[in-house]
C-alpha cells in the first residue's frame, strides 16, 4: 500500500536537535511531522483506531524536547 513503506528516521545529528524520549515520539522537524500526518491520514482512511491514537499522541504537545524551558 502506498505510504506504508518503512522510512529511515532522522538522527539527532541530521536534525541538529535532541531526540524526543517520550513514549509516543513527537516529530522534531517538518519532514517527520509530514510523515506522522500521512500516517494519521492513512489510519483515518483505513479505520485503524490504534494508529489514529498513536498518530494523535505524536502530534499533540507537550514534548519536553521542544518546550522552551528544558532542564539539562
Amino acid at each position: 500500500m502506498a505510504g506504508t513503506e518503512p522510512v529511515p528516521s532522522s538522527t539527532a545529528e541530521e536534525t541538529g536537535k535532541r531526540r524526543c524520549a517520550c513514549i509516543f515520539a513527537h516529530p522534531q522537524d517538518d519532514v517527520e511531522r509530514a510523515r506522522v500526518q500521512a500516517a494519521l491520514d492513512n489510519a483515518l482512511v483505513t479505520n485503524d483506531a490504534h494508529a489514529v491514537f498513536v498518530a494523535c499522541m505524536q502530534l499533540l504537545p507537550p514534548c519536553p524536547t521542544t518546550s522552551v524551558a528544558v532542564a539539562q
